[in-house]
């Protein structure tokens, strides 16, 4: 493998009991959801129970690392009775249900069900408290499986559409591809750094891209990161005024190893602030090893959205990390 990530975090490898189908024959209808939003089917009445608060904890589990509390999901509860073929068109549909006909408690899914691209979670249990134990063992796993393909549907978006502005300037100091949102336009460029935004004074999106060298021997991990990013931005990203530069709000970062198309990825998340002005807003940032190079690799996206929900934001940021292509 061409990456070698050198980090004491394990990879966290989420699995589902699992049973895939999809509705064999015709075309599927497209699903008429809106991003982030995930269809919950259960007896509403038993949610407000002691049982079912758990799963309602489940399926509004918040972003990390964000200014002010915002869930995964827009989370839109229904009884079994209203599951109508107008809600069978969600992309993110989750199934919750006991009762004695259920000899266990179990996870299935099922892909593209009644339309596509969708995912459906089934969980199932013979009584009310298994089925609740059931969310709070495997909830985060599920949530982050819902997370990962709406992701996976904007990283196709940002593929067909996107800044050519960014992608040709990605490309011309690195050799690489990367798909950012069509709104991010106007580029800066510094020493192996490239600098992109949008320029909406109300929600503005950044991307940066820079590589450092490294050698093997390099242990990397929370405080080094923390390190690396203060001492980059403050030259990279400076504010209006002399004296002011962007820096990071240590006590909120949080790193993750996860895998992006099989490569391992260093992932920080936590919020920015700008020294000597009152801005600030959230960022996530994806960091590779090339050992080919000796370069470490290093995008990010962070928000400038005052007074605004951020997850739609972040969110698209995030795809636009996971569609780097070095070659």
């Amino acid at each position: 493998m061409r990456y070698t990530l050198l980090i004491l975090i394990g990879l966290l490898v989420a699995s589902c009991t699992t049973s895939t189908k999809q509705r064999p024959g015709g075309k599927r209808r497209t699903t008429n959801s809106a991003p982030y939003e995930l269809l919950l089917v259960c007896d509403k009445a038993w949610l407000e129970t002691s049982d079912g608060s758990i799963l309602k904890d489940m399926v509004y589990t918040e972003i990390p690392a964000l200014p002010a509390p915002e869930s995964n999901f827009k989370v839109i509860s229904i009884n079994p009775a209203g599951f109508s073929k107008t809600f069978q068109g969600f992309a993110n549909i989750i199934v919750a249900e006991f009762g004695s006909q259920y000899k266990k408690a179990e996870v299935r899914t099922a892909n593209d069900l009644y339309a596509h691209p969708q995912r459906v979670v089934y969980l199932t249990a013979p009584d009310s408290r298994s089925l609740a134990q059931l969310a709070a063992e495997r909830g985060s796993q599920i949530i982050n499986t819902f997370v990962a393909s709406e992701l996976e549907r904007e990283r196709d978006v940002l593929k067909q559409s996107h800044s050519s502005v960014v992608l040709n300037a990605v490309n011309e100091m690195f050799g690489f591809k990367l798909y950012a949102p069509a709104s991010i336009d106007a580029v800066k460029k510094g020493k192996d750094f490239v600098w992109a935004s949008s320029d909406a004074e109300d929600n503005r999106l950044n991307i940066c891209v820079y590589t450092l060298p490294f050698n093997d021997g390099t242990m990397f991990g929370l405080s080094q990161f923390i390190e690396m990013r203060d001492s980059v931005m403050k030259i990279n990203i400076e504010g209006e005024r002399p004296g002011q530069y962007m820096t990071t709000n240590a006590p909120s970062v949080i790193v993750d190893a996860i895998e992006v198309d099989g490569n391992p990825v260093f992932e920080a998340r936590g919020l920015w602030e700008m020294e000597g002005d009152m801005m600030g807003g959230p960022f996530v940032s994806h960091v590779r090893f090339d050992s080919e190079s000796q370069k470490i690799i290093i995008t990010e996206g962070f928000v400038f959205a005052p007074e605004k929900k951020k997850r739609p934001y972040i969110r698209e940021l995030e795809a636009a990390l996971q569609t780097l292509k070095i070659e």
